[in-house]
């Protein structure tokens, strides 16, 4: 399968639940969120009320920063998301950073978190962040390799010790000026 000439990046919107819904149960099973703080007992235009509300800053719970939900669609089909922060915190110090990127799994190895992640940058270069920090999984050979194509460098590789077990988590700082 393909991608189709263009890919279209936008926020949630009201047309977009089942597909959403149904990217994050698909996923799930591989223990990443899709749509992140989601639950099944929220309504959801409360939810994409809330994720586009944190992109202005407001209504941010306590720990938590300002950020946003992006997705991206194929010819109409979701194909991927990515939540882009726009302050970092302690705890997206260690794991998270500013932007982390999911890909539904039949559309992976296409370039959707490629441009996921470009996405994401062009978003903090926007609102003037200079340089970008970006974590995932020691194993997770896809996005490792998807943070270098953006530009990434690593910083460093957090023991699993330091991030509840599991993997290591590799850390990396990239600029927020266009990649090619």
């Amino acid at each position: 399968m393909t991608l189709g000439k263009t890919l279209e990046i936008r926020e949630l919107e009201s047309q977009d639940e089942q597909q959403a819904i149904d990217a994050h149960h698909l996923v799930l099973r591989e223990d990443f969120e899709f749509l992140p703080t989601w639950s099944a007992a929220e309504d959801w235009e409360d939810y994409i009320y809330r994720m586009k509300a944190g992109r202005r800053g407001e209504h941010i719970p306590e720990g938590w920063v300002r950020s946003a939900l992006f997705a991206a669609f194929d010819e109409g089909d979701l194909v991927g998301r990515v939540s882009v922060r726009y302050e970092i915190n302690e705890s997206l110090f260690q794991v998270g950073g500013h932007i982390g990127y999911g890909v539904v799994p039949e559309y992976r190895r296409r370039g959707v978190a490629q441009e996921l992640c470009k996405f994401g940058l062009q978003e903090l270069r926007e609102s003037g962040i200079e340089h970008a920090l970006v974590t995932c999984d020691s194993d997770n050979i896809g996005s490792k390799s998807t943070i270098e194509k953006c530009g990434g460098l690593l910083d460093a590789e957090l023991p699993e010790i330091e991030v509840n077990f599991g993997p290591s988590k590799l850390r990396f700082w990239m600029p927020t000026r266009l990649i090619r």
